[in-house]
């Protein structure tokens, strides 16, 4: 028998509701006053990105990342909140790729050792004097694990892990240069006794801190000197070791003296790593003799008082030495009052204060490590650090074992070698525990790891 019947509605009738139901809306918006009239705009928008990143879930990565790494919410002139807006969307949508499309989510070791840390972070709330504060801090180091999830999961071919790395590599280009341009337009920070520069976006943004942008740019170094290695492009070449100059020299208006350290010792570590040792590291040094030749006066006094760590003078450098002393102590002491779970994420400066009347955060890695997560975050972490090395160990001996080429994924792990072993010396002086360079090389490892890559 002929069977008759048919949908009443269909896939295209629905969308000619939904094209109507959009039309007249927006006819009762756009008599709104700004810039509510802009909403129906901005649902068109949204549902035509919805629909991309459900397609082609890469553009949704893209997106994301380029919120992540440039922070446009930070010096773009729009004041609405179209950044936690769009990663709720991308993230959501995201999340339906790999539950609906894929229906496949395969854990690594790497894995493993982020979600132990990550839960002993999440536990840890529980533990602290100001648990909206705690809160506020887990969400923000939760961004960095949805980044590490996505685009260690979606970025599983080499043009997309190559497209993910330069946007990093971009990133840092454009600390770099917008860095210096606000110092020398007006937008120095007079602090510790001398003009120094900040990021872009001044005292409201991530970069308000020059020991950050300094720290920041330091990490990104490697990856520099190892892409000039690689590539073979005389223009790539140029743009690379333009974008090294010009983040020396960022480095050293943002007046930090850790910074500084920084770049000798890891312009010590890449010139080591050369076929012609005794001549690079010679070079290395005559280029930081020249820079430092060029460098502003109060720059170079500031970094004359790196080990004047009793000396009181104008520029702060005692204290801030001795801080870093007192955060590791501290941290000690605060992991002896809440031995399993510490004083809870974020919360080393409200705990200082409770116990000290000083609002001041640890400078220290180990001690912020301790004092907020105590020895399971001792322990997370740790098996998280010793996890990511070995698998780079690892890497490097199947490329030294089968004799493969110097590709893009073979310089990237050098490059985040390097940086990792920075970010330790780093967390000497300062606390960077939560700092997103740690999970994001971690991501660069495990896309590397992946069949599909190497």
């Amino acid at each position: 028998m002929h069977n008759s019947s048919k949908n009443i509605i269909t896939h295209r009738h629905l969308f000619y509701i939904a094209v109507i139901v959009i039309s007249i809306a927006s006819g009762f918006a756009v008599t709104l006053t700004p810039p509510y009239n802009l909403i129906p705009f901005g649902v068109i928008l949204g549902a035509v990105l919805l629909f991309t990143i459900f397609k082609y879930p890469m553009v949704g990565v893209y997106v994301y990342m380029f919120i992540f790494f440039f922070r446009p919410q930070e010096w773009t002139p729009i004041q609405l909140p179209y950044e936690k807006t769009i990663a709720l969307m991308i993230i959501m949508t995201l999340l339906m790729h790999i539950t609906i499309r894929d229906k496949k989510f395969d854990l690594f070791l790497i894995d493993k050792a982020f979600l132990s840390f990550m839960a002993v972070c999440f536990i840890s709330i529980l533990f602290s004097g100001d648990f909206q504060y705690s809160w506020d801090n887990f969400f923000l180091f939760f961004k960095i694990f949805l980044v590490y999830v996505f685009a260690s999961r979606i970025a599983n071919t080499p043009k997309r892990f190559n497209a993910i790395v330069w946007l990093f590599i971009l990133s840092q280009i454009f600390l770099a240069v917008t860095t210096t341009y606000y110092y020398y337009t007006g937008g120095a920070r007079y602090s510790m006794g001398i003009t120094r520069a900040v990021g872009l976006a001044g005292a409201e943004g991530a970069y308000s801190d020059p020991n950050s942008v300094a720290n920041s740019l330091v990490l990104g170094i490697p990856f520099f000197f190892f892409l000039i290695k690689y590539y073979k492009s005389t223009l790539v070449k140029i743009l690379l070791v333009s974008s090294l100059g010009i983040t020396f020299w960022t480095i050293i208006i943002t007046g930090s003296r850790g910074g500084m350290v920084g770049v000798i010792l890891v312009a010590m570590l890449l010139a080591y790593t050369t076929k012609y040792r005794t001549i690079s590291i010679v070079g290395a040094f005559a280029m930081l003799a020249i820079f430092i030749a060029f460098m502003p006066s109060q720059d170079r006094e500031r970094f004359a008082t790196i080990f004047k760590i009793y000396e009181k003078d104008n520029t702060g450098a005692a204290e801030s030495a001795q801080g870093r002393i007192d955060g590791l102590v501290k941290g000690f002491v605060f992991m002896t009052q809440k031995p399993i779970f510490g004083c809870g994420i974020g919360s080393f400066k409200w705990e200082n204060r409770h116990q000290y009347g000083i609002w001041l955060d640890a400078h220290n890695l180990l001690g912020k490590l301790m004092g907020e997560l105590g020895i399971m975050g001792l322990l997370t972490f740790g098996f998280f650090l010793y996890v990511l090395f070995k698998t780079i160990q690892m890497l490097k001996y199947l490329y030294h074992k089968y004799k493969w080429e110097y590709n893009f994924e073979r310089a990237l792990i050098d490059a985040v070698l390097y940086s990792l072993i920075m970010l330790l010396f780093q967390g000497l002086i300062g606390h960077n525990l939560f700092r997103f360079n740690w999970y994001i090389n971690a991501c660069f490892v495990v896309i590397i790891d992946r069949k599909s890559v190497v």
